[in-house]
């Protein structure tokens, strides 16, 4: 067996440029940290970044070292935290939920709160606007992955989902990821 990893979850943000993925990587791996897995978007005029590093014991203190150096050479706000390894829950199924109308405030926290009131985990979610082609109307894309406990009856969430989201005029799919 390998030696006992630390894990870790990097966010930093900052203005945006080329090369800024590059650099970040560069420096977590000369530190001997492992990528893991990531999430990276611009938002606005900002790059932010997720990610979930592993390192062995002996490569701990140069990653928090690193994330010294990316807020101050790379220019990145950056917090890292402590964290465990990933695991996979066996108590849930994966579902795929899609929402899309014309938007304004509270879409997500219409579509959250049936989830929450359910016990329903959000693995990932991610929202942007389009503009409709001809109109230029902003539309509101949410896609979410969902951690749905095994025992939930998903016909009542699907209905609820689609109840909710019909009173509001909006779209809603939900569709098994397994």
């Amino acid at each position: 067996m390998g030696e006992p990893q630390s894990y870790f979850v990097l966010t930093a943000v900052g203005p945006d440029r080329p090369g800024l993925v590059n650099e970040i990587s560069s420096r977590l791996r000369e530190a001997g940290a492992n990528l893991e897995g990531s999430r990276m978007a611009i938002l606005g005029g900002e790059f932010a970044i997720i990610l979930l590093l592993a390192a062995p014991a002996a490569a701990v203190e140069r990653v928090r070292s690193a994330s010294g150096s990316i807020e101050s050479a790379v220019k990145l706000r950056c917090i890292l935290k402590e964290t465990t390894a990933s695991t996979t829950p066996r108590e849930h199924l994966l579902y795929r939920l899609r929402v899309t109308g014309a938007d304004r405030p509270g879409i997500v926290q219409i579509v959250t709160g049936v989830l929450a009131g359910r016990g329903i985990n959000v693995q990932s979610l991610e929202s942007r606007i389009t503009h409709a082609p001809l109109s230029g109307t902003a539309l509101f894309v949410m896609e979410a992955e969902l951690q749905v406990p095994k025992g939930l009856k998903v016909t009542a969430l699907r209905a609820e989902l689609t109840r909710r989201c019909e009173d509001e005029d909006l779209d809603v799919t939900l569709e098994s990821a397994s």
